[in-house]
């Protein structure tokens, strides 16, 4: 059967004859109107149409045919119906249009049966109001048409909306769920239709929570917050922490429930809170134990460098001891900054202060040979630096030395004696390159990439037993470098050692 409707005009005697086959509905009526109006536009006022190879007619069809009924009648003129298959004639007979066209075995009878009959004003207010009628019932279907593809739409919506989703009555049952919300609870929606309430997945203690927002939602009260949590016990017993966003549908009493489960965030929460104490408690312990075995050498140097004549110094014991209590002077600072500094960008804002950068124009070389004065006082440590007297560099002096400090005491702690050091400069248009370089020291390729990262101590009994080192001088180092624009690098090799980079911008000041 054919859903193609097909038009083909002849004349038979000065009357228009219509053979029309295959359906005349919804889709196919508009050229069915079309042609029919055409024909009575240019004088045929006669009609018969033939519907021999018609398989069906809608509503749509029925409205086309009153229509052409009407406007031939206008002007004088007529239209019959010939030939009508079984359905076609049931449908017209249900419909009561036997009654208003005339209908003829043969095209032949109808052709022959047309004379002239007045159109009077009662017969037009008839089909007027047929035409009312059938308009009125195609809105209709049209408008039903429309709510169902709405609701397919709709459905298809919140089937796969890929969150967690249900329609919840006012007295919370749950009226519909989507796929995501069965997986969720554990249950599917036939399941969930037994279970009937959503606090039937509340854990108990979080009833007073989600009765509270349900109650909120009915009185529409201003003081709705914009969401909630509670935690959901599934099928399994499993508690998950769900993120709970509500809304009413409107003209309904219904709401629909949209949950997202935060189970996994809630857990990396509690995770970084007891990292962060475990982080404060870190730092003090560090704090004290490094500050502790600093307080009796500075009380025996001061003992003996204030009495000098009593203990039988010398001139160059006297300068040697000198350098130990300025480099032990020197290491109490360090232990405050690394503590102070060791806090910026790994918590919480309250938790320590950060230091904003002071620049100035500073000597590195001068800055850097006053610090190797300091540390050559042992005889295992060789330090050359080739830097130019007249480079001048705008930057946080503070900022500076403690970062060439700290990569010269960890490059010093991978090294083998005795440790020879060389320190160089170059630039380009942007920036100025410090490179710190020990042909002596290794690091280890699974240590590397994890020197700056907070806390990480590498090989932390070797490391402890030659030095102390605690983790902490490499991350700050570079975070200080962070704050005035720059970077540091490393890279390490049997062949040529461990050479540290410290990049720093010629513009000084951030922008």
């Amino acid at each position: 059967m054919s859903d193609v409707l097909q038009i083909a005009r002849k004349k038979q005697d000065a009357i228009d004859v219509v053979c029309m086959s295959g359906r005349l509905d919804t889709n196919t009526a508009i050229e069915a109107d079309a042609a029919l109006r055409q024909m009575i536009a240019s004088g045929g006022h006669q009609i018969v149409l033939n519907f021999k190879n018609l398989n069906y007619i809608s509503s749509s069809g029925l409205r086309i045919l009153i229509i052409a009924m009407r406007e031939v009648k206008k002007k004088q003129g007529d239209l019959k119906l010939a030939c009508l298959q079984p359905p076609v004639k049931e449908i017209l007979h249900i419909a009561g249009f036997d009654r208003l066209f005339s209908l003829y075995e043969t095209e032949e009878e109808a052709v022959k049966s047309f004379t002239y009959v007045a159109f009077d004003e009662k017969e037009r207010r008839i089909l007027d109001a047929i035409i009312s009628t059938l308009d009125i019932d195609e809105d209709r279907r049209r408008t039903e048409g429309s709510l169902q593809q709405s609701e397919i739409l709709y459905r298809a919506i919140f089937e796969n909306s890929g969150t967690a989703m249900a329609i919840v009555e006012d007295d919370l049952t749950i009226y519909l769920a989507n796929t995501e919300f069965e997986k969720m609870a554990g249950y599917t929606n036939k399941e969930l239709a037994e279970v009937v309430s959503l606090l039937s997945f509340v854990v108990r203690n979080d009833l007073g929570i989600v009765t509270e927002f349900h109650e909120l939602v009915r009185q529409k009260t201003d003081k709705l917050p914009q969401h909630y949590e509670f935690r959901l016990k599934d099928r399994e017993g499993n508690i998950k922490n769900v993120y709970v966003i509500l809304d009413m549908i409107p003209e309904t009493p219904r709401r629909v429930y949209s949950l997202l489960d935060i189970t996994e965030l809630r857990k990396i929460e509690e995770d970084l809170r007891h990292e962060l104490i475990r982080k404060r408690e870190f730092i003090i312990l560090a704090a004290h134990e490094l500050r502790t075995p600093l307080q009796p050498v500075m009380g025996y140097l001061h003992l003996v460098l204030d009495d000098p004549d009593s203990y039988g110094l010398n001139t160059d014991a006297k300068v040697i001891l000198g350098k130990c209590s300025k480099n032990i002077d020197l290491m109490r600072e360090i232990i405050d900054h690394i503590i102070k500094l060791s806090g910026l960008g790994y918590g919480p804002e309250q938790m320590l202060p950060r230091f904003k950068p002071h620049y100035r124009e500073i000597s590195p070389r001068q800055l850097l040979i006053s610090y190797i004065t300091v540390i050559q006082c042992s005889s295992d440590i060789a330090v050359d630096i080739t830097i130019r007297d007249e480079l001048k560099l705008i930057t946080d002096t503070e900022y500076f030395y403690l970062i060439i400090q700290s990569l010269i005491y960890n490059i010093i702690r991978y090294s083998t004696s005795p440790a020879k050091i060389g320190i160089s400069h170059h630039d380009d248009e942007i920036n100025n390159y410090f490179t710190i370089r020990n042909s002596s020291a290794v690091i280890a390729h699974e240590i590397l990439p994890n020197l700056f990262k907070p806390y990480y101590v590498g090989d932390e009994s070797k490391l402890l037993e030659k030095s102390g080192f605690i983790g902490l001088s490499l991350p700050v180092a570079k975070q200080m470098a962070e704050k005035l624009n720059g970077d540091i690098s490393v890279t390490s090799n049997p062949d040529t050692g461990t050479v540290f980079t410290l990049v720093l911008p010629k513009s000084g000041t951030p922008g």
